[in-house]
């Protein structure tokens, strides 16, 4: 990789605030056993360097002023209201310098898995796994080959082929990256015998009290044609 040129910060170059408006972030160098050193970044290859997808497991060479270094991001400051990056820290490093990264996880062949093609799903347990290496043997991503993964594989960390030098940072474990778990199947409740007798007995007693209203009804009406006729004989 190109050296990156970026600017020793000093007392001449404004104060944070002054920095940011030219659109300039602050930042730190430290590490090596040396002193550190305060550099200043432009905003915007910072930020292409942000987002090439390995920012935080890479290399970064830079030009401080003519002075060669090899860092690695390792802690970006945001404004809690703005969410603007306004400083960072990098890591100063050497080819041999043991470094701790989190390297993401690449799955492969799921067109043709054939536990996904059988409507299995797969579980990231971990997107990333933490990794402990030198600096120039920094792998870019892990992979796993899903090929011949069938539903209720479990993807282990032992199952992932590491390179040389590079270990995972829990080694008390075989760890679980992923899982191969199958579908999620809905099924609609039927309802239970208890419950269709509990309302068939409801609808014989709405048919019930029904009845004995047409009941009581024609009974009225009975009587009320037996009293007419005592009403016309007083008369």
């Amino acid at each position: 990789m190109e050296n990156i040129k970026v600017i020793a910060r000093s007392k001449d170059s404004g104060s944070t605030k002054s920095l940011l408006k030219k659109g300039m972030v602050p930042g730190i160098i430290y590490g090596k056993n040396s002193e550190p050193s305060q550099i200043v970044f432009e905003d915007k290859a910072l930020q292409k360097l942000m987002h090439s997808g390995v920012f935080y497991s890479k290399i970064i060479n830079l030009d401080v002023e003519g002075k060669k270094e090899k860092v690695l991001p390792k802690q970006l400051q945001y404004h809690p209201v703005t969410d603007k990056l306004i400083h960072f820290d990098f890591l100063r490093v050497q080819d041999d310098t043991k470094v701790t990264v989190e390297i993401e996880v690449e799955f492969l062949n799921r067109d043709i898995c054939p536990g996904l093609k059988q409507g299995g799903v797969l579980n990231l347990v971990r997107r990333v796994v933490e990794l402990s290496c030198n600096a120039n043997n920094i792998p870019e991503k892990l992979q796993y080959d899903l090929v011949s993964a069938e539903i209720g594989d479990a993807i282990k960390i032992s199952n992932i082929e590491l390179p040389d030098g590079v270990k995972p940072t829990i080694t008390d474990r075989d760890f679980v990256v992923a899982t191969l778990v199958p579908p999620t199947i809905e099924v609609e409740e039927e309802p239970t015998p208890e419950e269709e007798v509990e309302g068939e007995a409801i609808e014989g007693e709405t048919k019930e009290g029904t009845d004995s209203k047409e009941d009581q009804d024609s009974g009225d009406s009975s009587e009320d044609k037996k009293a007419e006729p005592a009403e016309d004989k007083l008369k």
